[in-house]
């Protein structure tokens, strides 16, 4: 199913650029006016934001594009670490957290593992989930912020070109394919905001809401395994959260409680 929507993707990316580069062709193309756009907005960008915020940003941004089928895993995950735990196999735990690449989840076994109690390990986590959520909002800010940017600068861009253009010209009759170079500038400013920041900043708010609700089904099964429920029905309790966006309206509160810290 990927492999067909990345074909769509490419096939409507293609069709795009030769609609837009059918007349005109690539001599129009004004790699001054690129980078006036990019150059600009990278550096106002750099200016606005420090440079750990922008690399993390674009982590978030690649984490988006990867195939996630999580829920499913966490819940098995879950349900899993819940039998061991009523086990009281405390190596057979500290074993398969080594095995966990989920992060948030490893870090609520090992405050389970070491016996905090069941405050200590809500606070804990709620702290950890809102730092979560505000770095993704730093993504989604630094999204936005360069979708503002990049049409400005293409109007910076195209004004500068055009006052060199008027005053090196010597030809009326050079005027026209002068004036459509200097365009070009604008032209990529708003090509790069809608076609690419704006749909990026959309696809790291989803991620975001769906982080939000994989850590707090994450937080609800590490503290029913804290209180030593029995796994069928810690598994029924997270099969609640039936779609990710979808949770069960009893747990709305839950879900979104971590904005308000």
């Amino acid at each position: 199913m990927n492999f067909v929507i990345g074909g769509l993707l490419m096939c409507g990316m293609a069709l795009f650029v030769g609609l837009m580069f059918r007349d005109s062709g690539l001599s129009v193309l004004n790699p001054d006016a690129a980078i006036i756009v990019l150059g600009g907005s990278i550096c106002s960008l750099f200016i606005g934001f420090p440079f750990s915020k922008i690399r993390s940003s674009v982590r978030d941004i690649i984490e988006t594009f990867r195939d996630q089928r999580e829920r499913e895993d966490l819940l098995i995950e879950i349900t899993g670490l819940s039998r061991i735990y009523r086990r009281a196999d405390i190596r057979a735990m500290e074993r398969r957290i080594k095995d966990i690449d989920n992060d948030f989840l490893r870090f609520g076994l090992e405050l389970l593992i070491n016996n905090h109690s069941e405050e200590d390990i809500r606070q804990s986590m709620e702290r950890e989930m809102a730092v979560r959520i505000v770095n993704y909002n730093t993504s989604q800010n630094i999204l936005k912020t360069m979708a503002r940017l990049t049409p400005a600068f293409g109007l910076v861009g195209t004004v500068i070109i055009l006052i060199r253009m008027f005053s090196n010209l010597h030809s009326v009759d050079a005027l026209a394919p002068l004036m459509a170079g200097a365009l070009m500038s604008t032209l990529y400013g708003v090509v790069i905001s809608n076609l690419f920041m704006l749909p990026l900043g959309a696809r790291v708010t989803d991620r975001s809401v769906v982080s939000e609700i994989l850590m707090n089904m994450t937080m609800e099964g590490i503290l029913a395994i804290h209180n030593g429920e029995h796994p069928m029905k810690i598994e029924e309790r997270l099969q609640g959260y039936d779609s990710i966006g979808n949770t069960d309206p009893r747990r709305a509160d839950t879900v979104l409680s971590v904005r308000e810290i």
